[in-house]
């Protein structure tokens, strides 16, 4: 073989060489890539975390030990019996800027895996806890969750009977029906996603609650109130019956209207049937009781007119004076159709 052909060949050796490192080289990065993306705790949680920003929950709940099951919920000392109302992807918030920035492997092999998001704008983080399960051809493991990586919301709805997320209508009494038809807050266990807050609030004619998030951790049980207080058309229309209230007490004309909050004592003799007019209505200020709405006692002022004829001596005179008394409400309750039921009592 000629020299000029001996140094053409050790020419193609090197090319073919260097290509086949450099092929190496690159099946290596993209084996070490695929490795860190999908077969590693953080990509394996990574991978979730996108699901759910996705609002594809299906996929997420299907990755391996995601599923909410009683036997995995009993394990991390959940409710088993928790609702799954709140798993739906059209009250979910906007969930970006998914990244892992930590997984930390603990002595029993389950990794702690922290990532971190935004939930509509605010910064929202979880730590998930992962456990290899085996590998494929014995070089690339395979993972999942250790634990649950949902939590528990137990929303708690004061003085309602029902609470939103987004524009879906969520019943606390639909979840858990033991509770007493007459509850005057009603309260329920529900699942939740990491680095998913719901926005709970409650907005009705009578009844306002602003809104409150809820972000339970995975594996954990967080208190959630949702408290209804009452609105400017609930003290008015409360108010408007207390006035409508005193209008027919005033309407009575004895000395002690019946079941009225105001009266007089005289000990003279009362000539002809006396009349009563309202001076100043008591002012409601609703509160939450026990088992409905009340009123701290508030003073009012009725007028009486009477012609009183002494027993000393005989004269006649007209009695008009105003006439102070107090009174509250021990119970006002609005019932199923909007309307109100108010139980007055007169303030000892």
């Amino acid at each position: 073989m000629a020299v000029g052909d001996t140094r053409a060949l050790r020419r193609v050796v090197l090319l073919w060489s260097g290509v086949g490192v450099l092929l190496l080289l690159a099946f290596i990065a993209t084996f070490g890539a695929v490795q860190r993306a999908y077969y590693s705790p953080s990509g394996f949680v990574e991978a979730f975390a996108r699901s759910i920003a996705a609002h594809d929950l299906r996929s997420a709940l299907s990755m391996p030990g995601a599923a909410p099951t009683k036997a995995a919920l009993a394990s991390a000392g959940l409710p088993t019996t928790a609702s799954r109302e709140l798993l739906r992807s059209d009250i979910l918030p906007t969930i970006r800027d998914v990244s892992v920035v930590s997984d930390t492997p603990g002595r029993d092999g389950v990794h702690a895996v922290v990532v971190n998001a935004s939930a509509d704008g605010t910064p929202v983080s979880a730590t998930l806890h992962v456990r290899q399960t085996g590998s494929v051809l014995g070089v690339l493991p395979l993972w999942s969750f250790a634990s649950t990586p949902l939590g528990v919301s137990r929303i708690t709805v004061a003085h309602a009977k029902d609470f939103t997320v987004g524009h879906h209508t969520v019943s606390p009494r639909a979840a858990s029906p033991a509770q007493p038809a007459e509850a005057f807050s009603v309260s329920a266990d529900y699942l939740v996603l990491p680095l998913a807050p719901l926005a709970l609030e409650h907005d009705s004619r009578y009844v306002s609650a602003g809104r409150v998030l809820t972000a339970p951790a995975a594996g954990e049980v967080t208190e959630t109130t949702v408290d209804a207080q009452p609105t400017a058309a609930f003290t008015k229309a409360v108010q408007r019956e207390v006035n409508g209230f005193l209008d027919e007490c005033a309407k009575q004309r004895v000395l002690q209207p019946a079941g009225c909050p105001f009266g007089a004592v005289i000990d003279d003799r009362v000539q002809g049937d006396p009349t009563w007019s309202m001076v100043t209505y008591p002012v409601v200020r609703l509160a939450p009781g026990d088992t409905g709405w009340t009123a701290a006692p508030a003073a009012g002022v009725a007028h009486l007119t009477a012609t009183v004829q002494s027993l000393f001596d005989g004269t006649v005179s007209t009695r008009s004076e105003d006439e102070p008394f107090s009174m509250k409400l021990s119970s006002v309750v609005i019932r199923p159709d909007g309307s109100l039921s108010i139980v007055v009592a007169q303030d000892p």
